[in-house]
């Protein structure tokens, strides 16, 4: 039962995914002509295939310009390095999930509801991206090297939504205060992730998108309990 005693501020969710959704869908090297936009998209599409088959060290601008169906120095015209145009694929992408989140989540009524719709979201976002799924999972996100803040920021916004919609159903009463926000965001993170990646290298669950639901409802039901873990402690 929702915890109706004093009235909620603004919810955190909400203000970080809309931010999160719309701070990094524009880079600062957009042309403004709808042209050349379509081609930068284009081009990120296809960097995206290359990067996924040859990895972000081993792929050569070259096969990027072939892939796109442009010229080497076209590529420049858009972003000053190879690493440039990598981090640009997850900050789009992110954003793009992000606002798919939100479009889905500001319909529902409960934090417990929207956390088990951005968890199975994010597997089924994957799902229908395999190739930015490879790179995001097993190349950026996993490098400890990443200092272009606008790429940290877009992965970074990952966490600060499940902490803070894990703190809206907490003030909510939706589950115990005594949950240590960070504690279930890695613990729910860390399943969707590793599920991710699990299948990205080995291809199980054959389904990710079919598997996701039932992963979800597992890790909820680990919430409830985590309650009791604190108090017992």
């Amino acid at each position: 039962m929702l915890d109706e005693a004093r009235p909620l501020a603004r919810e955190r969710w909400l203000e970080i995914a809309e931010r999160a959704a719309a701070g990094c869908q524009a880079g600062p090297r957009d042309p403004k002509q709808s042209r050349s936009r379509r081609r930068q998209l284009d081009l990120l599409e296809a960097a995206t295939r290359v990067f996924a088959r040859d990895g972000i060290a081993k792929a050569k601008m070259a096969d990027i310009a072939t892939e796109a169906g442009i010229s080497v120095s076209s590529i420049y015209d858009y972003y000053p390095s190879k690493e440039d145009l990598a981090y640009e694929i997850p900050i789009r992408r992110l954003a793009q999930f992000y606002a798919e989140f939100l479009a889905e989540g500001r319909a529902l009524t409960t934090m417990r509801e929207r956390l088990r719709l951005f968890l199975r979201m994010a597997a089924e976002y994957a799902a229908r991206n395999p190739d930015w799924a490879r790179l995001l999972y097993l190349e950026i996100w996993p490098s400890v090297l990443i200092e272009e803040a606008r790429v940290r920021s877009a992965i970074d916004d990952f966490g600060r939504i499940v902490v803070a919609l894990v703190r809206d159903g907490a003030d909510r009463g939706e589950w115990s205060r005594e949950l240590d926000p960070y504690q279930i965001a890695t613990i729910l993170m860390g399943s969707i992730t590793h599920m991710i990646i699990t299948w990205l290298l080995y291809g199980r669950p054959a389904d990710l998108a079919g598997a996701a639901p039932a992963m979800v409802s597992q890790l909820l039901r680990l919430v409830d309990t985590c309650g009791d873990w604190t108090s017992a402690a």
